[in-house]
């Protein structure tokens, strides 16, 4: 009893200062900013270390890893973008640049980069779940050959292609306007805010319904099939569960934005503008679990990460058939370990 007591209270308080505060709060500043400090070294490691690995092993150049690279670099351009056109506005000398140059899509920017790069990772969960659901279900089909041979350039195209036009609602958008230099809020018409809340939550809303029935319908097949399932179609299996956590994310941002835009239908300001303040926390939650998913339920590259970093030729090499890339990388490995075993003898 009091139990429940207490967490209604607590409710209370948050709905009272949403509904009293029209400045966003800092603390989701301060959370964003400790994930930041961990989170954004580890993941400039795990794509560089991609990038190394693509060049020496086959199976890091197939579609799934070309679409997780791609997912991992639109992370990395959502939170570096986010991170030079807000938080950089705290210094004075980007604050008066960003003031006086406003007009030249600068203010726009700050605004319509939310929704860009939401699009952007929405989509490539999409083709990720779908990938995973072909790749597993459908092994042989025609459509799934396609996919799985697709060169490299043109998954990158598909990949940033598809969310530019989505977002051209938003890009096109300029009416934006700081609203002084000293605290730099961005002043945006109702109307605009209102339309592209709506548009994000139908977005996301159609990202978890695509996706899950993808999976939906991928566990049934593994299921059904479990006893039959090749070693291969195993470690495709785990492949997707390091997807399906990275979803999880996404239903945790449709709450967000089921708020935001029911806040933003009935002109409710101050809850308008206290989630405001809570978006970087969201968006930071939603880029930076995707480094955990790959270390902790892909084993084979989590062994490779670290082999890399610490010169560990064995485990580098790893398992599974190495290309010819991949024996002139382990020669020149080989060569550095035994430089640096000579000189430490």
């Amino acid at each position: 009893m009091d139990t429940r007591l207490s967490l209604s209270r607590i409710v209370a308080i948050i709905f009272l200062q949403m509904n009293n505060s029209l400045e966003p709060p800092q603390w989701g500043f301060y959370v964003y900013y400790g994930m930041s400090i961990v989170s954004l070294p580890l993941y400039l490691l795990i794509i560089v270390c991609l990038l190394c690995l693509r060049g020496a092993y086959a199976v890091y150049k197939s579609t799934f890893y070309s679409l997780l690279l791609q997912h991992c670099i639109a992370d990395m351009f959502s939170m570096l973008g986010y991170i030079l056109l807000s938080p950089a506005r705290a210094i004075p000398q980007i604050r008066q640049f960003y003031f006086e140059y406003q007009d030249y899509y600068i203010a726009a920017a700050t605004y319509n980069i939310i929704y860009y790069t939401l699009y952007i990772r929405c989509t490539g969960i999409i083709f990720l779940s779908l990938q995973r659901y072909l790749v597993i279900t459908l092994p042989h089909w025609s459509l799934t050959t396609k996919v799985q041979k697709a060169a490299n350039w043109k998954i990158i195209l598909v990949y940033w292609i598809t969310p530019t036009l989505l977002s051209i609602v938003v890009l096109k958008d300029t009416d934006f306007k700081f609203d002084g230099i000293e605290k730099m809020a961005i002043n945006a018409s109702k109307e605009i805010i209102q339309r592209n809340t709506v548009m994000a939550l139908s977005v996301v809303s159609t990202t978890c319904i695509v996706s899950s029935l993808a999976y939906g319908a991928l566990f049934y097949f593994v299921r059904k099939n479990s006893s039959k399932l090749s070693k291969s179609l195993r470690r495709e299996v785990h492949l997707a569960f390091q997807v399906l956590v990275l979803l999880l994310a996404f239903f945790a941002i449709l709450v967000f934005y089921a708020f935001l835009n029911y806040f933003a239908q009935t002109r409710n300001d101050g809850p308008v503008f206290y989630m405001r303040g809570l978006y970087p926390m969201a968006n930071g939650f939603l880029s930076y679990i995707n480094p955990f998913c790959i270390l902790c339920l892909n084993q084979d590259f989590t062994r490779k990460l670290i082999g890399l970093v610490t010169c560990n030729v064995n485990e580098v090499r790893g398992s599974g058939k190495a290309t010819n890339s991949n024996k002139k990388v382990n020669v020149t490995l080989v060569q550095i370990e035994e430089t640096r075993r000579s000189v430490a003898n």
